[in-house]
């Protein structure tokens, strides 16, 4: 490899470090909002009750659906929905309270995703209208509690896929 070259390399992977954590494979996993994480200085374990947004192409193919025979899901930006980090599928379909710590605002969301910046049970990666409902967007980042609650039917969150 040309001495140049290599350089430019370590330039690209540099940078893609300092970049906002992505989706793994494009696929079933929600990339962290934000700009509180974008701060190459801020540890993972800084992250502890965080309430973030994720929205776009991370939208797409939930994790906890299309597998194992199970039908796709893509949720849309106004769908109450979450992402959280898992050891396996644990928190699939469970409703979530989300509690804004600063403005005691709440919503229920079901957790229908895996979140690939998140560390389990540090946070939870909400879609936008979820998030809007407890804080602004432009925060990017609350303070947040949550608590497993009993699922209600509603048309902003699917339900449980029948295996």
């Amino acid at each position: 490899m040309q001495p140049i070259t290599f350089i430019f390399a370590c330039v690209a992977l540099f940078i893609a470090c300092l970049s906002p954590v992505q989706a793994i494979e494009g696929r079933g996993l929600a990339r962290v909002m934000g700009s509180e994480y974008t701060n190459s200085t801020i540890s993972l374990e800084k992250r502890s009750n965080r309430g973030t947004w994720y929205s776009g192409n991370d939208l797409k193919n939930a994790a906890c659906y299309d597998r194992n025979g199970l039908p796709p899901y893509s949720a849309s930006v106004h769908s109450m929905i979450g992402a959280m980090a898992m050891k396996k599928f644990e928190n699939c379909y469970k409703c979530m309270k989300i509690t804004n710590k600063a403005n005691k605002k709440s919503v229920v969301v079901k957790i229908v995703d895996k979140c690939a910046g998140c560390i389990v049970g540090k946070a939870i990666d909400l879609t936008p209208g979820a998030f809007q409902k407890i804080g602004n967007l432009d925060t990017g980042v609350l303070d947040i509690t949550w608590k497993t609650v009993n699922c209600a039917k509603s048309k902003y969150y699917p339900s449980k896929p029948q295996n």
